[in-house]
């Protein structure tokens, strides 16, 4: 299950063009969310036509396809940084969860556009892709290190799986609803996560 990808284009200027038309997007989305997001405001943004935005973009949908990628690569690092799936058969504790939750959500948060991007993978069917195939990386991460050396048992992913999506559940309602104590909100969602891994 691999979502839609952009073209990739190999000279430079063109990717120069991609680059700035991503970015675009990224403020288009920062000012005014989905409902503002369409391939006529992203290349007004970017400084170019519209036939600019197909060149690399096939619709909005692949563009937002690609700056879930990127986002989710961003939000990835901070677990596999931490050493994750190294299989030494110790479960992460809730301080270092409570630290994983908060690096994720201060790295949503400083990604222009992070928000309507998060939206949009739970919202879009067509983007789904990129969300599932980053929460299973994470989770597969998580439960080779619980498990230890070997193959993954089907509980140990279950549970790691579950403690992924409670986790993304937490900061998704963080950015959703910004008048709730973020440190209270991690700390109550650290400790369900190490309750789950145990």
């Amino acid at each position: 299950m691999t979502a839609i990808a952009p073209s990739r284009p190999l000279q430079a200027r063109a990717q120069e063009t991609c680059e700035r038309l991503l970015a675009a997007g990224q403020v288009v989305l920062e000012r005014g969310g989905l409902e503002a997001f369409n391939s006529n405001a992203v290349a007004a943004e970017a400084g170019v036509t519209p036939p600019s935005f197909y060149r690399y973009f096939k619709n909005k949908h692949v563009m937002l396809a690609e700056l879930g990628r990127r986002l989710m690569t961003a939000q990835n690092a901070i677990i596999e940084e931490r050493g994750a799936g190294t299989g030494s058969g110790e479960a992460l504790t809730e301080r270092e969860l409570g630290r994983i939750l908060a690096e994720t959500l201060a790295v949503t948060r400083r990604f222009r556009g992070g928000r309507a991007v998060i939206s949009a993978l739970r919202a879009i069917p067509e983007l789904a892709p990129v969300r599932l195939e980053s929460h299973a990386h994470v989770a597969g991460l998580i439960a080779r290190q619980i498990q230890g050396r070997g193959r993954v048992k089907g509980e140990t992913y279950e549970r790691a799986r579950l403690a992924v999506e409670l986790g993304y559940a937490a900061i998704e309602m963080l950015l959703e609803v910004p008048e709730l104590d973020t440190r209270r909100v991690l700390a109550a969602a650290a400790r369900a996560l190490a309750g789950s891994l145990r």
